[in-house]
């Protein structure tokens, strides 16, 4: 069980490489698929109909309007077409009612919370059953935590979630995380020990994302200086123009040609289709350099052995950031959006270092699964 898969490129393919590791393992493995439709879209038929209503009026006068239903579904087609292809996952769930039941008929022999931040209460619609509260009561179940993330290294939860997720986390057989500050929040708010492991992503190898790119035949890539932004703003445009400039690279992006959902009537939904995660494991396959505030853009620089440029990203989680470079020794990739222009953008990393690093930890993360299921 991990977050919604949805239209995000790192989750979708931390689930892809966790089930791969898993299948490699020799075990029979799903997805809990949880419902990635925004909440509206199921909501009573009435407060659709206001929701309807007033994202057409948003168009009409051009301000920001979000996506209804079978705009949403043409948005994410390639997003949701690479899980159907790649990611098995159970039947879709609505609902607390719906998870048991799915609970009832797949009869699993152990549960796997993880990876990405499902620890993290705001990005979760139930965090509770992100602690599985909902095979609490089954006896006989493996219960493991692989990579699971808090996001940050601030305590996030209330009281009552703290007490709650204390209570169920007490009942899993082995606990890890993904970053080095969940330790210690394991510790410190659940009292219990967790060991600290790799992002799925990073136990398999780059041969097996350049095998799934290939398959899908997509174009080589517009550009060398790929840039993966999630918040995009002017400092950050300026510093993608200097880095560009000095190093006399092309830069490419990989999203939808409109990001921000600011539409007009009749304005072309296709402008907003966000491309295959292959398409974007593509852009990492060509490129030359990598500019990013995401996790997984760090994480896919370092699989592709690309140099890479990283701006902390605070209100996604800066801890994540934090503990993978300090884990590759790679501190000095994590700049600030000012002062580009004194950066030595050519400063090498030692490719050879961070595998070695990589291949340990591998080793120590599998060992860490095998152990415990």
């Amino acid at each position: 069980i991990t977050q919604p898969l949805a239209v995000n490129y790192g989750g979708l393919l931390q689930n892809y490489a966790l089930q791969q590791t898993l299948f490699r393992l020799g075990h029979e493995v799903y997805t809990i698929n949880r419902d990635n439709l925004p909440r509206i879209f199921s909501a009573p038929y009435t407060a659709r109909i206001k929701y309807y209503i007033k994202q057409h009026i948003k168009c009409l006068l051009g301000r920001p309007a979000y996506p209804l239903r079978g705009e949403y579904l043409e948005i994410s087609k390639y997003c949701r077409r690479f899980v159907y292809d790649n990611i098995i996952t159970t039947k879709m769930f609505r609902n607390q009612a719906e998870l048991l039941k799915i609970v009832n008929s797949y009869n699993f022999d152990a549960y796997v919370v993880g990876s990405d931040q499902v620890w993290r209460p705001c990005y979760s619609e139930n965090i509770y059953n992100d602690f599985l509260d909902f095979c609490q009561n089954v006896k006989g179940l493996k219960r493991i935590a692989y990579a699971a993330s808090f996001g940050v290294s601030d305590w996030e939860f209330n009281e009552e979630q703290t007490q709650e997720c204390k209570r169920l986390i007490n009942l899993f057989d082995a606990v890890s995380v993904r970053e080095d500050s969940g330790i210690h929040l394991c510790k410190d708010y659940f009292d219990v020990d967790a060991l600290h492991v790799l992002d799925p992503t990073l136990l398999l190898e780059k041969e097996d994302y350049i095998k799934l790119a290939e398959e899908m035949k997509d174009p080589v890539s517009s550009g060398e200086l790929f840039c993966y932004i999630l918040d995009n703003n002017q400092e950050i445009e300026s510093a993608i123009g200097c880095i560009a400039s000095k190093l006399s690279l092309e830069a490419f992006e990989v999203k939808a040609k409109k990001n921000n959902f600011v539409r007009k009537w009749g304005e072309k939904i296709r402008d907003y289709v966000i491309p295959s995660p292959t398409k974007w494991l593509r852009a990492f396959m060509d490129a030359k350099m990598v500019f990013t505030d995401s996790f997984h853009g760090c994480v896919f620089s370092i699989i592709f052995n690309k140099p890479f440029w990283v701006i902390g990203n605070k209100e996604r989680g800066n801890a994540r950031f934090d503990s993978l470079l300090k884990l590759f020794n790679l501190e000095e990739r994590r700049v600030d959006i000012n002062g580009f222009e004194n950066i030595d953008l050519t400063a090498p990393i030692d490719w050879n270092k961070v595998n070695t690093i990589k291949r340990e930890w591998q080793d120590k993360s599998l060992k860490f699964i095998v152990n415990n299921l």
